[in-house]
């Protein structure tokens, strides 16, 4: 599916317009088990999984009777052995903070039957290995599979990986040095972008690269000239910047498909290309970053907008309009003399 030929589904312009105008370690649960309930196994699956820089695993936990039958109405609390590796987010989910390996566990309290007596139950040691790598999702909607995935890293080394049929690709990336900026090359012969601070969780699709390419446009430069050590790599601070600018921008859109647009980031939140939440805002995409245009088809109709640059200034100006509402918002880079 070339990244030219989406089309937007249902946005609501009221939020859109009102957003531009204005334009962890452990878990929170109790770990606790109803009286009555007191003999109790915790057990936690998957017991090894791996994870990178960034990203997140989830674990699930069940307590089974001495018969194997399970025992409702527990909340477990889980926990790593070292949150500078990975951390809790609550909920069975992990995060990776750096490379290692730790082990993760659930636990509840139980309670005799009078509720005089208190204990710990703790379930078996789940491995979690945190590697340095970069992986991520290579998609424009449909996942793009059998691409070439290449990294170049802040000294000119460049590393190389491809994407498999659900478009997920990992790098090893021990000995770079980040930034890294990549690139996937499609069977087709078209290239995307993408970029990231360091090891960790990096997506490839048609907003990064658009991203990417408004970056050297208004650095008078071009992402591909990055990987013969003819160009600088994008600015960590800049980056981030312009992510946050296009998440606020587009922050109806990221709502109405239950993300959060507060938390989400377009070049490092996880995402799988399965057609729900951020697949589904790329299935109906239309983004053309040659001509600076983006089109929303709406249940009232079609957004469009119009991405110019003003290279002088390095400024980034978006116009979205939809019937007679349009709205602007602008960013300006920091002068890099």
């Amino acid at each position: 599916m070339s990244r030219k030929a989406h089309a937007f589904t249902a946005l609501s312009l009221l939020t859109l317009a009102a957003t531009l105008a204005g334009c962890g370690g452990g878990s929170s649960d109790s770990g606790t088990v109803p009286t009555g309930n007191a003999d109790f196994a915790i057990s936690v699956t998957p017991t090894s999984s791996t994870i990178t820089v960034g990203g997140i695993r989830l674990f699930s936990a069940v307590a089974r009777d001495a018969n194997g039958n399970v025992v409702p109405g527990i909340s477990f609390s889980w926990h790593s052995s070292d949150t500078n590796i990975a951390v809790s987010k609550g909920g069975g989910q992990f995060q990776g903070v750096a490379a290692g390996t730790v082990t993760v566990t659930a636990s509840a309290t139980s309670t005799s039957n009078s509720g005089n007596t208190f204990t710990t139950v703790t379930s078996n040691a789940a491995t979690l290995a945190v590697s340095a790598d970069a992986a991520g999702t290579a998609a424009e909607g449909a996942p793009i599979v059998g691409g070439v995935v290449s990294l170049v890293d802040k000294n000119g080394q460049v590393a190389a990986g491809g994407s498999d049929a659900a478009g997920h690709f990992d790098i090893p990336v021990a000995g770079l040095t980040g930034p890294f900026l990549l690139k996937v090359e499609d069977p087709q012969g078209e290239t995307l972008y993408g970029v990231s601070p360091g090891p960790g969780v990096v997506n490839i699709d048609p907003y990064t690269d658009l991203l990417v390419r408004d970056w050297y446009a208004l650095r008078s430069s071009d992402p591909a000239a990055a990987f013969t050590r003819r160009a600088p790599l994008p600015a960590a601070d800049e980056v981030k910047a312009l992510d946050r600018f296009i998440v606020q921008t587009l922050s109806g859109v990221l709502e109405e498909q239950g993300l959060d647009a507060g938390r989400f980031s377009f070049l490092s939140t996880p995402f799988a290309a399965d057609h729900t939440g951020f697949d589904r805002i790329l299935d109906h995409t239309r983004l053309d970053p040659a001509r600076g245009s983006l089109g929303v088809e709406t249940a009232q109709g079609t957004v469009t907008g119009a991405i110019t640059l003003d290279k002088a200034n390095a400024t980034l100006h978006w116009t979205l309009t939809h019937g007679s509402l349009s709205v602007h918002a602008s960013l300006t880079l920091p002068d890099p003399r």
